[in-house]
């Protein structure tokens, strides 16, 4: 799956079910290795815009979790029923 091409401060969003790792698209349908991640990542301006549509979207879909990722692809954070973490160690 190729990441999104963001602007500078912008975040994106997948969405995956919590007990398997089955990424979704948007649309809650199963990802199914299509090329297209206009189908597959939520585009957020900012950091914090990102946050508050994942907090929203797991307290309505709980089966799911989010995984927040900045504008280079890098891993932030990943949200699911039980908060949030960092799935990168040291």
């Amino acid at each position: 799956m190729d990441i999104p091409k963001l602007k500078q401060n912008q975040c994106s969003v997948l969405i995956a079910e919590h007990s398997t790792g089955i990424v979704y698209k948007k649309d809650l349908t199963v990802y199914r290795n299509s090329k297209i991640t206009n189908d597959v990542f939520e585009i957020f301006e900012s950091y914090t815009q990102a946050e508050e549509f994942v907090k929203k979207f797991i307290l309505k879909w709980p089966k799911f979790e989010c995984l927040i990722y900045d504008h280079l692809g890098t891993y932030l954070k990943t949200f699911d029923t039980n908060g949030f973490s960092n799935l990168i160690t040291s």
